[in-house]
């Protein structure tokens, strides 16, 4: 009987080793095995579908799944497609999302170029109401067709023959990064885990290629809020800063570390005012001794501070040539 069942435990725990390292597999090392922790969550089809909606509308859109597949093609394409649903959704979400490896500008790569081109700042939203206004700009009426018709339309009057020079780069870790909050922030009203908004204030780049255009969006959280305290203890806000969207939608992951932090000493001279561990100066003609209101504190919109790079990220950048 004991034989039996060291039998039967031996079995099992090679069934546990054989088996376990498949599930740390990520299709994209070609069998390569990796670390659990390292494994790759692929997304699904519906997953997908929501984040297509809410780069092109804002919001993910109600209906059946094949409805709302049939709209974005449609959309996008000026046409539905005949392939498979999964097919078709993986298409489709590979297109607008881009590679950064390759050496063509991706629909969002493309969109965020032309913006730059134009008003040399990058702003968010939804990227068809960003293209119309876009034809708006340029000719005062929003124009037909699809979506990457008329994207393809923009570029032509942007770059020489429509073609976007791009390269991927490297943006390196610990590359600083001047944002600036576009929403102001207060003790008296805010609270942990309220999501924090900013944008990048100046271009950045990797040698000549733009990876971080100005405006490009930036999103945090309230991690803490201190109450006034005794003994004359003001407020204070800790803003937990996590990304910046680069050129190619890319999430760059950031933080306030101590490079940050010595760039923002560097730039405030006596006009920062330190506000939960971070140095933020204030909008134009505005002195840091603003931001404390009795014992409140407020980040007035248009205040700037400094984050840096958590890791070495690839990005696929616009190569600069001028204007």
């Amino acid at each position: 009987m004991k034989r039996r069942l060291l039998t039967l435990l031996l079995t099992l725990v090679f069934c546990v080793t054989s088996v376990a390292p498949g599930f740390a597999m990520n299709a994209d090392d070609l069998g390569e095995a990796v670390p659990a922790s390292a494994a790759v969550t692929q997304m699904s089809a519906t997953d997908k579908i929501s984040a297509m909606e809410k780069m092109l509308y804002g919001t993910e859109q109600a209906g059946a799944l094949v409805g709302r597949m049939d709209s974005l093609e449609d959309d996008v394409y000026g046409t539905v497609t005949s392939d498979a649903i999964l097919d078709r959704v993986d298409n489709l979400y590979d297109y607008l999302k881009g590679n950064p490896a390759s050496n063509e500008a991706g629909f969002l790569t493309k969109l965020n170029a032309i913006e730059w081109q134009f008003n040399e700042s990058m702003s968010g939203g939804p990227a068809k109401t960003r293209i119309e206004a876009v034809e708006m700009m340029l000719n005062g009426k929003i124009d037909e067709g699809s979506l990457s018709s008329r994207l393809e339309a923009l570029a032509n009057i942007a770059f020489t023959d429509g073609v976007i020079a791009v390269e991927s780069v490297t943006l390196p870790k610990d590359s600083v990064i001047k944002v600036e909050f576009t929403e102001e922030l207060s003790s008296r009203e805010d609270k942990a885990g309220e999501p924090v908004h900013f944008k990048i204030a100046d271009n950045i780049y990797v040698n000549d290629v733009l990876v971080l255009p100005k405006g490009a969006m930036g999103e945090g959280t309230i991690k803490k809020v201190v109450q006034p305290r005794s003994f004359g203890r003001d407020a204070r806000i800790d803003v937990d800063f996590t990304h910046v969207y680069a050129l190619d939608g890319t999430k760059v992951p950031v933080y306030i570390g101590e490079v940050a932090k010595q760039e923002a000493k560097t730039a405030a001279g006596a006009a920062g005012a330190a506000i939960g561990g971070m140095i933020v100066l204030g909008p134009i003609g505005t002195l840091g001794g603003a931001f404390v209101t009795g014992k409140a504190v407020v980040i007035p919109a248009g205040s700037t501070t400094y984050v840096q790079t958590m890791e070495d990220t690839a990005i696929q950048g616009m190569i600069y040539q001028g204007k």
